[in-house]
């Protein structure tokens, strides 16, 4: 036992907190942060004391993966001799950020916001073209719904590789060539995929499958490397701010997609948006290689995971851990709903209410409006309620079941009424739903950093493949269901019905505690 005492109001000693001295040596390396918040630490272990007595200290949660157990089991190194120097691999607790200053929280999330609107921008530019392109070329909605869903093959194929190389490369470097790749893969498809030869050849449905396609590839690391790089340089008290900021942009550029895909395609046909935001990927990517700080050093990395760690990050490990599935069957159930509204809303608006194009996509921006706000809240909100006192698994869990509960009485409103329904009542039943959706980013999403600090961009690229494998069966469901009955009723029910499932699921499993550190 060793105490632990503020030097901020008083010197009276305490009871450390930590499971460890070594945990208690962590926390210390935050005082420039702390510092910036006008506050400092000081930890002090009794005098003669042994630093490393207390390592043998058993972990404070009972599901957490140990690094460093009293007992060596077999392929593990033994421990270390008294007064050996452990160097810094013995340090098994989460870092904050190595760049502590208060302005990194926004050298990093400011470019996270700007390139994930980019990103969705390149997404969802072919559900408001779908429409002109699809009548050009007679698909019908079931063709329709597969060549929507070629995105998301590609996109569900790199989420793990793209958490794995984030949490061992650094999230800049991979999100960075993810921008390369699906900028230039956007160009693809009005320059190569429809054009006379892919005509005549016959060719024009698998070109435009695999130009979609390899755009999936490349948005596909770019939430596993947000995640992990805010997991690795931001501070974990500002972890909700920074999530809630690039979720903005996340959802902003679905707005600016659907505001500028029209008028560009009033302008230069169904190309026009496609050439638009492809190209501007390149000044995104010369702006994220300036501005986003490098990778923490290999010393602080290796600090911030421990030694022993990596052992606890085994597929087989995440997929045995209760709290795993907890978000795993959350990102199932909201990736279900937002691919379809992602992908079928102007659609829904042209179809089901008789809108034209250009009202059908102005009139859908205002539920991605909503979850812009609505991200942007989720952070604020998360904080909040922690500073109020909350434990940090009574938040998530709040804050999730609102996210998906929240939204039924929309859904209801929305199957209900199919084509009966005014305008304005179904533009406003679906900006409800989507924006408290939203707030999900401070549940399902925030868990992840709790679980697995360490290795939280291989944790969201295991959860975002089964979410995005949801999202295909989604989006094809929604065009096989809208072609054989002529409405969405069927799926407003049966996302309705999953929400409460994950409801469910998500309050049951989670332990939001640190379990792979």
């Amino acid at each position: 036992m060793h105490l632990c005492s503020p030097t901020v109001g008083t010197s009276a000693a305490r009871p450390c907190p930590h499971a460890s001295a070594s945990a208690c040596s962590a926390h210390g390396r935050a005082t420039r942060f702390k510092s910036a918040l006008g506050l400092t630490h000081r930890c002090a272990l009794p005098r003669g004391a042994s630093p490393f007595q207390a390592s043998q200290a058993p972990p404070r949660h009972p599901g957490m993966v140990m690094a460093t157990p009293p007992e060596p089991g077999p392929g593990m190194a033994p421990p270390l001799n008294p007064g050996t120097d452990p160097g810094p691999a013995q340090d098994h607790t989460p870092l904050p950020s190595a760049d502590l200053a208060p302005v990194s929280l926004w050298k990093i999330a400011a470019p996270l916001a700007l390139a994930l609107a980019v990103c969705n921008m390149d997404r969802i530019c072919l559900s408001v073209a779908m429409v002109p392109l699809a009548a050009e070329l007679q698909w019908a909605p079931a063709r329709q719904g597969l060549v929507q869903s070629a995105f998301l093959w590609g996109y569900m194929a790199t989420q793990l590789l793209g958490g794995w190389a984030a949490d061992k490369y650094g999230g800049k470097t991979v999100l960075g060539w993810g921008i390369a790749w699906f900028s230039l893969s956007s160009l693809l498809l009005p320059l190569l995929a429809v054009t006379p030869l892919t005509r005549s050849l016959g060719l024009v449905l698998p070109a435009v499958l695999l130009t979609r396609f390899l755009v999936g590839l490349g948005e596909g690391v770019a939430m596993p490397a947000m995640i992990s790089l805010v997991a690795q340089r931001v501070s974990p008290a500002r972890s909700s701010a920074a999530l809630g900021a690039a979720y903005t942009g996340f959802h902003s550029g679905n707005l600016l997609g659907l505001v500028l895909s029209p008028w560009l395609i009033a302008r230069g046909g169904w190309r026009a948006p496609f050439l638009a935001f492809g190209a501007a990927g390149l000044p995104l990517l010369a702006a994220w290689a300036i501005v986003v700080p490098g990778r923490a050093g290999g010393g602080a990395q290796r600090a911030r995971r421990g030694a022993g760690a990596v052992r606890g990050h085994r597929l087989a490990d995440l997929l045995g851990n209760s709290s795993v599935w907890a978000i795993i069957v959350a990102t199932v159930v909201n990736h279900w709903g937002y691919f379809i509204y992602l992908n079928w809303m102007p659609t829904y608006f042209y179809r089901t209410l008789g809108l034209d194009l250009r009202s059908s996509s102005l009139l859908s921006m205002l539920p991605w409006a909503a979850m812009a706000g609505g991200a942007s809240l989720a952070g604020g909100l998360a904080e909040m309620l922690l500073a109020r006192g909350w434990p940090r698994r009574r938040m998530r869990c709040g804050i999730q079941s609102l996210a998906f509960l929240g939204p039924l009485v929309a859904l209801a409103v929305l199957a209900g009424g199919g084509s009966r329904l005014s305008i304005p009542v179904a533009v406003g039943a679906m900006t409800a739903a989507l924006g408290i959706t939203s707030l999900g980013q401070a549940g399902f999403v925030g868990a992840v950093g709790d679980v697995a600090p360490a290795a939280a961009g291989k944790l969201f690229g295991l959860c975002n493949t089964f979410g995005t494998l949801a999202g295909v069966a989604g989006v094809q469901v929604a065009g096989i269901v809208a072609e054989k009955t002529g409405s969405f009723t069927l799926v407003f029910q049966i996302t309705g019905a999953l929400y409460v499932l994950g409801t469910l699921v998500f309050n049951t499993w989670l332990n939001p505690e640190p379990q792979f550190a």
